[in-house]
């Protein structure tokens, strides 16, 4: 599924982490909100009604993707780094393994690709350690809305003034 042109595409990856109240809510509610203001947020609650192959549909999401938006929590965390049960979270843990291994051969610009988000009742630890090099930033969830916003359609908060001309400066007198 190939977006429009001059749309921009975005996926949600997130575990269905029950150990948090609304976490699943707080997803959609995020996809939702970037799906008013014009950003192509899909997420895998949209095809849960007629389930494609998941693998290859999230496999397929993240490369067709703009921006993944990477919803950290424990469970998310825990199956991304390949711990815990492995027959629990498949989702995630696939995510995660394709995540890893397109930051691990992508271009240097590839990195810009994965975003990292906290939901509220997560924290930064939640955070998987392979979106953690470089310092790449992460966005706290609705607080830094606008800034997330501002990042995924390319609009910054401060434009830089026009280029003016070079301004002649007087010459100094030679002192002896």
């Amino acid at each position: 599924m190939a977006s429009r042109a001059g749309t921009i595409r975005v996926f949600i990856s997130y575990a269905h982490d029950q150990a948090i109240d609304g976490h699943r809510d707080r997803a959609l509610e995020l996809a939702q909100s970037l799906r008013i203001r014009g950003v192509e947020a899909l997420i895998d609650q949209f095809v849960e009604h007629d389930p494609p192959t998941w693998p290859r549909w999230m496999l397929n999401e993240i490369k067709a993707a703009d921006f993944v938006l990477c919803l950290a929590s424990p469970a998310y965390r825990e199956r991304a780094e390949g711990e815990g049960d492995p027959c629990i979270g498949r989702g995630a843990r696939w995510e995660g393994a394709v995540i890893t291994e397109e930051l691990y051969r992508g271009q240097p610009t590839t990195h810009a690709k994965f975003i990292a988000i906290v939901l509220e009742q997560c924290r930064v630890h939640d955070i998987p350690d392979i979106l953690l090099p470089l310092g790449r930033s992460y966005y706290l969830w609705p607080q830094d809305d606008e800034e997330l916003y501002r990042r995924l359609t390319g609009q910054p908060r401060v434009l830089p003034a026009p280029l003016g001309e070079i301004v002649e400066l007087p010459a100094c007198e030679p002192t002896d």
